[in-house]
């Protein structure tokens, strides 16, 4: 009986050993993902230059709701990624989303065609283009959501902003 007893907790114990294994595997993970993966600080926080300003209203007689921004930045501790960053930054309580990433090329610009969608036309073969958002979701001064579908553009020569 005491061995079986014993046997009993010994299996109990292996179970909660690798419970605890598994979930400091998992909590490191996330970190890492977080730091080395997860979205970059924005660009005001690194080594970046405002290249276009695209403002986006709710309405034709609202304030700006949203900001989409074009910047050209380097990145890394020695700096060591140069290139494109679009974001969607939102005024009123200062959240910033990353919408696009692509290496240095000739050119990136943003536009907005109708139905609330945000064009990005870029020099850059597709693979350079990172879209890390198909969709973002802003909202106005009163709380409402809005959709802004993202789709990219290839060309040659990009329309001036």
């Amino acid at each position: 009986m005491l061995a079986k007893l014993r046997s009993a907790a010994n299996r109990l114990m292996l179970w909660v050993i690798a419970a605890v294994i598994t979930l400091a595997v998992l909590f490191v993970s996330v970190l890492l993902y977080k730091w080395w993966v997860f979205e970059p600080e924005p660009p005001t926080a690194a080594a970046c230059e405002a290249l276009q300003v695209l403002p986006l209203k709710a309405n034709d007689q609202s304030a700006v709701a949203a900001e989409i921004q074009v910047y050209q930045c380097q990145r890394g501790k020695r700096e060591q990624w140069q290139g494109f960053e679009v974001w969607l930054r939102q005024p009123l309580s200062n959240d910033w989303q990353r919408i696009a990433t692509a290496e240095q090329g000739q050119c990136l610009t943003v536009s907005l065609a109708k139905h609330g969608q945000l064009i990005i036309h870029h020099s850059h073969s597709r693979g350079d283009l990172q879209l890390a958002k198909s969709s973002v979701i802003y909202r106005n001064e009163q709380g409402q959501p809005f959709t802004l579908a993202v789709s990219s553009e290839r060309t040659d020569d990009c329309p001036l902003p």
